[in-house]
């Protein structure tokens, strides 16, 4: 179990001083600590008599219940109801009005009091003008330093503090001042840096949970928690987010060698991350009331609110102008040969893909360079080292001789690296490379040198005066936008390539498909062809064959003109038989027949007139509506289909009343329906399935049934690319509907 108090920290172990368990806090309020449900005063700081008239011995094991009176109970029981409460709170205890901040600890409840003060209205108003002329500023700068400068100069007038800091985090976390409002108690530090280890992780976690830490007295004396460790949960109580928790000694012990006595600082969230802080300094202690706190807050969260709308416009302008070059990139490529003649295309080049000043493209054994790069004996070091070293897509660095000390040798053209692996295995890489900056940085003291105390502990640097240093072998950093527009720019050149040989293999597949059809199609025509003249043929000819051994068994004249009259019959069929195998074959095998303006009352009529014309033909009542008049198609097919259509809706006419035939046309939705309907004997769909259309497939026992009519219509329907549908009721009638994706007028 960790114990604060047997944690031995210096400057070498601060990163993991367990600050959350420090069992102290600065005596300008008060701290319990309750159990959630019977709200018992589990632990307590041992100041509550200057507070409270209650000695801390006094408090603890005892209900708040029964230590307030029942409207002040009631009242603070309605807030740690909350789940959330939001502070500060304005509470009473036995008539003494305090700030209660209030918040949870696992299943504890932390209460915390500061003693009430007022603002004036003077105060008050004071305040607001200046928060509404540093608005006002805001909405019209337009750049990270004077926004952090104007902020800075409204925060000195409102605290009144010596020093006021705008700080900035960089990447690696340590911090330069980017803004300063001072008087002239306190040194400049605008433009110097700060090294990580000044705010080590722990109070940078500290700085993102709780936004306001303020130390009003760097010398006042601390105030124990009793007892240390929580009597119900054995351990140290958790107070991180408190607003009274004591520093740390390393860090009072830093600020004690500025020369400050009170420091208040407000963190800068951007998006939920830490972006910096404003640290304000003072030389004598000073206490900054809740109603400061607010204000200064506020105006913290204006900044943050601001930088981050700078930095989205810039990253949106910087994204826009990537994304461009990136689409342009792409479809010079598409329209190349390769990867590699589009990119040496110079109307969009490579290099604007990033704010890099050389870019190489490592294909094939090949090296392509684009602006300053390393010698190719150099790039091939470090793509070997890339390949061996890095298991990453996406490697990017600012100070690639750091881990790779080779790049050292050409830190001024290539000292930032952004990589981009193609093939680990074939060494095929892009890359992008940035110079070396050339900086000199001042620091706030010498970072390197933390001093060895006489208790043998490494103690923060007493000295602040400026330090310079000369930055070597670093380049500007690596921007998410950069990072993004790379690896977009390399899926698009993967995609267009993988797509290129998608469309090859399917061209080609096409082809293959093409011929294997084709003759596929032939052998079916030959094979379909064969069938229908072995089936066709072969019973007419049976009948003739019958025929002739009846007159031969019997060769008298009766039988002789039975034998004639039934011949001539037969003979007729298979004529017939024969055309109408022969229209098939033609359908099957030449589709390309000419397209033609085709007059549809034209063809009805010449229907109706051979179908009158059949001997013994009941008469039949036709209607006839032609909303489209002509169509284009080849006539043999329009002709075709409907006489087959016609015939049928007569053919199998009900003897149970006369036949109606009503044939139709019209245009919907770009395309050309024709239905022809009848009230004749109809059919049973949901019997016949889609064996409907199929080849010998007859439905009622008609002598003139052959099952070739309907087979026939659908082919010659489908290889004009139309749609033919059906509908039917058993002795209610027939509707056949075809339709044609083709105008007409």
């Amino acid at each position: 179990m960790q114990n604060y108090k047997n944690h031995f920290v210096d400057l070498s172990n601060c990163d993991t001083e367990p600050i959350y368990i420090i069992g102290r806090i600065q005596p300008h309020g008060f701290l319990l600590v309750l159990d959630a449900v019977t709200h018992v005063i589990e632990q307590t700081s041992t100041n509550t008599a200057d507070f409270l008239n209650f000695s801390p011995e006094s408090l603890l094991n005892q209900p708040l219940a029964d230590l307030l009176s029942n409207e002040e109970y009631q009242h603070l029981h309605d807030i740690l109801l909350q789940e959330q409460p939001v502070n500060p709170q304005l509470l009473s205890w036995q008539g003494n009005l305090f700030f209660g901040f209030i918040h949870t600890s696992g299943n504890k409840i932390i209460l915390e009091g500061e003693p009430y003060t007022t603002s004036s209205d003077l105060d008050r108003i004071k305040d607001n003008n200046r928060l509404v002329r540093l608005n006002e500023q805001l909405n019209v700068l337009d750049n990270l330093a004077s926004v952090a400068q104007a902020v800075a100069k409204t925060l000195l007038e409102v605290l009144a503090y010596d020093r006021v800091e705008v700080i900035q985090y960089d990447s690696e976390w340590n911090s330069e001042v980017i803004a300063e409002a001072r008087n002239n108690q306190l040194p400049a530090y605008l433009g110097h840096h700060f090294p990580a280890s000044d705010i080590p992780a722990p109070a940078r976690e500290l700085l993102r949970q709780k936004h306001i830490r303020q130390i009003p007295d760097v010398h006042a004396p601390s105030v124990e928690i009793i007892p240390y460790y929580n009597p119900t949960t054995g351990a140290p109580t958790n107070i991180i987010k408190s607003e009274l928790r004591n520093p740390s000694e390393i860090h009072l012990e830093y600020v004690h060698n500025m020369g400050v006595a009170a420091t208040i600082s407000f963190s800068v969230l951007v998006k939920g991350n830490l972006w910096g802080l404003i640290s304000c300094h003072n030389v004598t202690p000073v206490f900054m009331d809740v109603w400061k706190r607010q204000t200064g807050e506020l105006i913290t969260k204006a900044f943050a609110n601001n930088v981050s709308s700078i930095q989205e416009k810039r990253d949106k302008k910087q994204w826009a102008r990537f994304r461009e070059t990136e689409e342009q990139l792409i479809r010079q490529i598409n329209s190349s040969k390769n990867i590699r003649a589009g990119l040496l295309k110079t109307e969009y080049n490579l290099l604007a893909l990033t704010e890099g000043t050389g870019a190489i493209v490592a294909l094939g054994n090949q090296v392509t360079n684009f602006g300053l790069v390393p010698t190719e004996e150099q790039v091939r070091a470090l793509i070997d080292w890339l390949a061996e070293n890095n298991t990453e897509r996406l490697f990017c660095s600012r100070q690639l001789e750091k881990i790779f000390p080779e790049a050292a040798a050409y830190r001024e053209v290539a000292s930032g690296l952004l990589a981009l692996e193609i093939s680990r295995y074939n060494k095929e890489y892009l890359l992008f490379f940035k110079p070396e900056i050339k900086e000199t940085r001042v620091w706030a003291g010498n970072p390197e040198l933390p001093k060895l105390g006489a208790d043998l502990r490494l103690h923060p640097r007493k000295s602040f005066e400026k330090w310079e240093e000369v930055i070597k072998g670093k380049s500007e950093g690596w921007s998410l936008n950069e990072q993004e527009i790379t690896q977009t720019f390399l899926k698009d050149v993967v995609a267009l390539q993988l797509r290129n040989q998608a469309t090859q293999l399917e061209n080609l597949n096409k082809e293959l498909t093409q011929a294997a059809d084709a003759l596929q199609a032939k052998n079916d025509q030959l094979e379909d062809f064969a069938h229908i003249m072995s089936h066709n043929l072969r019973s007419p000819l049976s009948n003739i064959t019958g025929l002739h051994q009846l007159y031969q068994d019997e060769p008298n004249l009766e039988n002789a003109a039975f034998a004639i009259e039934h011949i001539k019959r037969v003979s007729d069929n298979m004529t017939q038989t024969i055309e109408d195998l022969n229209v098939i074959l033609k359908t099957r095998i030449n589709r390309q027949l000419p397209v033609e303006e085709v007059q549809l009352s034209e063809i009805i009529q010449k229907e109706q007139q051979n179908l009158l014309a059949i001997p013994g033909q009941a008469p039949v009542e036709w209607h006839v509506d032609l909303q489209v008049k002509t169509i284009l198609l080849p006539k043999i097919y329009v002709e075709s289909f409907l006489h087959n259509l016609m015939s049928n809706a007569i053919k199998y006419r009900s003897p149970e009343r006369a036949p109606v035939v009503t044939i139709k046309s019209w245009l919907a939705n770009e395309r050309i329906y024709i239905a022809v309907s009848d009230n004749g004997l109809g059919m049973n769909l949901a019997k016949m399935g889609d064996k409907l259309f199929g080849l010998y497939k007859t439905f009622h026992r008609h002598e003139n049934a052959k099952g070739l009519g309907l087979y026939l219509t659908k082919m010659q329907i489908e290889a004009l690319g139309g749609t033919i549908e059906v509908a039917s009721e058993l002795n209610k009638g027939t509707t056949f509907t075809v339709s044609f994706n083709q105008t007409g007028d």
